[in-house]
């Protein structure tokens, strides 16, 4: 939504993101593009690989999730929850982020698989 600084001119503008609803797993899921990531129930992966886009840019109002280290993980993990599942992103060492959006189950089950939990 664009809107204008209420001190700038008519040529201010300035992008703002509003959200009123909370984040959920069908938001998600439907506002980007997801593919089922095999063998692995209640899990996708970002159809479009690592990207620049960090965890904070595809679930609005995130303030950076929680960074781990994980022995069975090639890079670091960001775990990002919310109401019914969660955001685990993993932070390439070129700095871009691969995300998987999980439903509660997958989530539980990932991050206990990765030591996390």
């Amino acid at each position: 939504m664009l809107r204008r600084p209420r001190d700038g001119g008519p040529s201010s503008y300035k992008l703002t993101f509003v959200t009123s609803t909370p984040v959920t797993f069908s938001a998600l899921f439907d506002g980007w593009a997801w593919r089922p990531i095999p063998k692995c129930p209640g899990r996708y992966a970002l159809r479009a690989g690592p990207v620049a886009t960090p965890p904070e840019g595809l679930v609005p109002g995130a303030s950076g999730g929680s960074e781990h280290v994980s022995v069975t993980a090639k890079d670091p993990v960001i775990v990002t929850p919310f109401e019914d599942g969660g955001l685990i992103s993993y932070r390439k060492a070129d700095g871009r982020f691969l995300h998987t959006l999980n439903t509660r189950e997958g989530l539980e089950r990932k991050l206990r698989q990765l030591g996390i939990r």
